[in-house]
């Protein structure tokens, strides 16, 4: 019989689903999507429910499910200064004082200043969020 792990809201802004879309809830606890599933649904703040049944959990927003896990390494900063995508190996200073270092290649171009960027260790690898995009990155 499946459990309630929790019950409230996603924090901010809500797009659906993605591969590893990481979801911040109104408890401050983030969870992770474990499971490649695309569905766009924009919604501020929307309801959440993830029920847990023999170790599984599953995130449910508008009548949509899919597999989450627990995620605890998260850190959350802003860039330091213009944002412009990613681009090789390029190095972020964040406002916080950290430095990382984009891992992979990709090629992405997009621009803000000083935009929120959120760090999650998921499945070992470190990725990092900003401005709707994302790329794997180390710390330097």
């Amino acid at each position: 019989m499946p459990r309630i792990v929790f019950k409230g809201k996603i924090v901010s802004d809500f797009n659906g689903f993605n591969e590893n879309s990481v979801f911040k809830m109104s408890n401050g606890r983030y969870w992770v999507q474990t499971k490649y599933r695309y569905w766009y649904h924009y919604a501020y703040r929307p309801d959440a429910v993830i029920t847990e049944d023999n170790g599984n959990c599953i995130l449910t927003v508008a009548e949509q499910s899919i597999p989450v896990k627990l995620i605890n390494d998260v850190i959350e900063s802003n860039i330091d200064g213009e944002f412009t995508g990613w681009d090789g190996s390029k190095k972020y200073k964040l406002t916080n004082g950290q430095f990382w270092q984009q891992s992979e290649y990709k090629y992405e171009y997009t621009y803000a200043y000083c935009p929120e960027a959120m760090i999650c260790n998921i499945n070992g690898s470190y990725i990092m969020f900003v401005n709707g995009t994302k790329s794997t990155v180390r710390k330097v």
